[in-house]
């Protein structure tokens, strides 16, 4: 495995240096003027449902509709878990077996469950839909709608009436249920089954239920409701709690992932309806949440369209930032109330070229760098910080940048007579292979210059989770290689002088660094390696 950075480059067009709308201006007329966003989309997004959405391009949508019960401060670095519709950021309380409470800071292995109690803020509103809407005497309006009655709708905009409610609790640990549907097949119940008490037996009492259902009614509303669930437990109008196995501190991420934003069980039974699907009209295709936007055009051959929910119950731009932000102007807008932009309006564009240059013709008002642009589009200076090109500022075109890791691997075929299997041969030759393999020439050759190698596993910016990593380093390559161990004597007072944190690392009393109480469970015990410490500590 190999680990890269990045920075996501991005091109936004300043409106003061257009000099009047272009000559073959696509948009109409009447919007000119309006505060209206015009981007571009490259492709058709699979999934909306926030159970089975995990694309980034499709978090481009939902990111802006549901909202989860914690967010990120998006200018600080670290980043930092801020609430976003809860009142705080929970704090997990840890449990023994025997039920006894434990202290914070309590080993792992004595963990038997943790504990995260939520509260939400009260007043939060859903967006305007039809599946809130009611009658006169409070019924629901638009329930056991008929083929006859559904005849004349193809869009949800054909719905005359509307309404809305306020956010509850339930709505949440509605949807944690959802992941167990099978019918949703989301992609981390495998995961959050091993975490969340009960979801996998909830997963085996759903697929009893629709079971024991005829074949044409499986796709119809399941009352989740019905089906309690141990580890996501309503508490209170406005809080929750849920129960995970062991000790995870990563859970608290998760929380601000759209898998754990609230559904409201009314969608789920509008679109249930037979006739729905067939028209497209789903969760899948009209999301329901209580964020700033909501999806108003779904036309994903062509174009999507986020229009300001009118009931969100609104945030302020942050007032802090990393180092740096104010001189750059990125507070400027401290404490003005979200969201700035009336509506965004998303293009399909396939193709990063005309992406492109649709860009510089003034159709968008932001864009990537493809490869084939970036030497058009921007300098890099002579300490390798990358600058907007003379050409691109004349136009008003400013430069913004962040880091984005990304992971990749190199797979080997295990069948492979020379270089597969479990041999010792065969695994000290891909270990040479993998030592051999020029990655910075890779870079150099087919990346551009924003693209360099992680030295180290942590980038600026990120929180370190957990302590315990396993890496490697070329002094213990090599040493297993040669099918030697390392000298734990190699060390600088009592510290590995390598920035690496083995796995089975434990802290160091009164020290900051980290050392291993076990040999590494390596292949065999002839290859096991020794080391006495690591000296990279968590900030």
């Amino acid at each position: 495995m190999k680990f890269f950075a990045g920075l996501s480059l991005l091109l936004a067009l300043l409106l003061g240096g257009c000099g009047g709308a272009p000559w073959n201006d696509p948009y109409p007329a009447a919007d000119a003027g309006k505060n209206i966003l015009y981007t571009a989309f490259t492709g058709r997004p699979k999934h909306l449902d926030p159970a089975r959405s995990y694309s980034a391009d499709e978090g481009v949508f939902i990111a802006q509709i549901y909202q989860p019960p914690l967010q990120y401060q998006y200018l600080k670095r670290p980043y930092t878990l801020i609430p976003d519709t809860a009142a705080a950021v929970p704090k997990p309380v840890y449990y023994a077996a025997d039920g006894g409470r434990l202290p914070d800071n309590a080993p792992a292995a004595q963990v038997a469950y943790s504990v995260y109690r939520i509260h939400l803020r009260r007043g939060v509103f859903y967006q305007p839909h039809p599946a809130f809407a009611r009658d006169s005497g409070g019924k629901p309006l638009y329930v056991h709608l008929t083929a006859a009655e559904l005849a004349s709708i193809h869009t949800l905009s054909d719905f005359k009436q509307t309404g809305a409610r306020e956010l509850i609790a339930a709505d949440y640990v509605y949807e944690i249920k959802r992941l167990a549907d099978p019918r949703l097949q989301s992609p981390i119940f495998g995961l959050m089954s091993g975490y969340i008490v009960g979801l996998k037996a909830l997963r085996r009492t759903l697929r009893q239920a629709l079971a024991k259902r005829p074949a044409a009614e499986r796709d119809r509303y399941l009352d989740l409701n019905r089906y309690p669930l141990a580890g996501a437990r309503v508490t209170g109008r406005y809080s929750y709690r849920i129960k995970i196995y062991g000790k995870y501190p990563q859970f608290r991420y998760w929380l601000a992932m759209t898998f754990f934003a609230p559904v409201p069980w009314e969608a789920v039974a509008f679109y249930s309806q037979p006739g729905m699907a067939a028209r497209n009209l789903s969760l899948d295709w009209y999301p329901v949440g209580t964020g700033p936007y909501m999806l108003t055009v779904n036309d994903p051959n062509r174009k999507m369209v986020l229009t300001r929910n009118p009931n969100f119950h609104g945030e302020t731009y942050p007032r802090e930032g990393a180092p740096g932000d104010r001189a750059a102007g990125l507070l400027a807008d401290a404490g003005k109330p979200l969201p700035f932009i009336g509506k965004i309006v998303f293009t399909l564009e396939k193709e990063s070229i005309p992406y492109w240059n649709k860009f510089l013709q003034g159709y968008y008002d932001a864009s990537g760098i493809a490869s084939d642009s970036f030497d058009q589009a921007v300098k890099i200076g002579a300490e390798g910080g990358a600058e907007v090109s003379p050409a691109m500022k004349a136009r008003g075109i400013r430069l913004l940048t962040s880091v984005s890791p990304s992971d990749y691997y190199i797979g080997v075929n295990m069948l492979d007579p020379l270089i597969g299997g479990y041999s010792a041969r065969a695994r000290k030759l891909r270990q040479a292979i993998s030592i051999a393999l020029n990655f910075e020439e890779y870079i150099a050759i087919f990346a551009t210059a924003a693209v360099w190698r992680r030295k180290d596993r942590f980038l600026p910016g990120f929180s370190v989770i957990a302590a315990a990593r396993r890496e490697s380093t070329p002094m213990f390559t090599i040493g297993l290689m040669a099918g030697h161990s390392v000298n734990p004597s190699n060390t600088l007072n009592g510290c590995w002088p390598k920035p690496v944190i083995p796995a089975a690392a434990t802290l160091k009393p009164g020290g900051r660094c980290y050392c291993i109480s076990t040999p590494l469970p390596l292949a065999s015990a002839a290859n096991r390696v020794s080391i006495g410490c690591a000296s990279n500590s968590p900030s």
